[in-house]
């Protein structure tokens, strides 16, 4: 990964942990999930941007699905617009679940910054792995389809693993 990609992931964990301590946990999910919503809407409608958001965002893996050919990269474009509405809708629902567990426990922050920093810094090192991962994996699929297989194997063991961690990480 590049400096570029690792600060706006820097910034993006920033953002995100200081919205976590000044406005909570739920409205924090919620503003991601709009954002999620509106990507989709964006990509749905104005495909070129999906390009645009793929070369900021991670150059190498566009460069994998660039040299697959033009259908490659439309049937991973359909592939991401509908994960997002997907994510944006789950996100969404969690985020009115967290608000209105937060309204019934009180306003108290569940983690304080010192609990959430180890769990970014896991989540930052697991981002590094997934993105060698995905590169990989584009550039050894034959097909889109064959890709998204096994983009889906690799984020479902490391959702498994980010899972043990937590448990692990909060029963200690």
């Amino acid at each position: 990964m590049s400096v570029k990609q690792v600060s706006i992931f820097i910034l993006l964990l920033l953002i995100i942990s200081l919205l976590y301590s000044t406005i909570g946990p739920g409205i924090t999910i919620l503003i991601l999930a709009i954002m999620f919503f509106t990507l989709a809407i964006l990509f749905t409608f104005k495909t070129e941007y999906y390009d645009k958001y793929l070369v900021l965002v991670n150059p190498k893996l566009y460069d994998a699905y660039e040299e697959k050919g033009s259908d490659f990269i439309r049937k991973k474009r359909i592939t991401t617009i509908i994960s997002y509405y997907i994510l944006s809708g789950l996100t969404g629902f969690n985020g009115f679940m967290q608000i209105r567990l937060m309204n019934e426990m009180g306003t108290k922050l569940l983690f304080s910054f010192n609990e959430f920093l180890p769990f970014a810094l896991v989540v930052l090192v697991v981002v590094f792995i997934t993105n060698y991962i995905c590169i990989y994996i584009a550039k050894k699929s034959k097909t889109a389809g064959e890709d998204l297989m096994w983009n889906i194997i690799v984020g479902i063991v490391l959702a498994i693993a980010l899972m043990i961690f937590i448990t692990f990480y909060i029963l200690s």
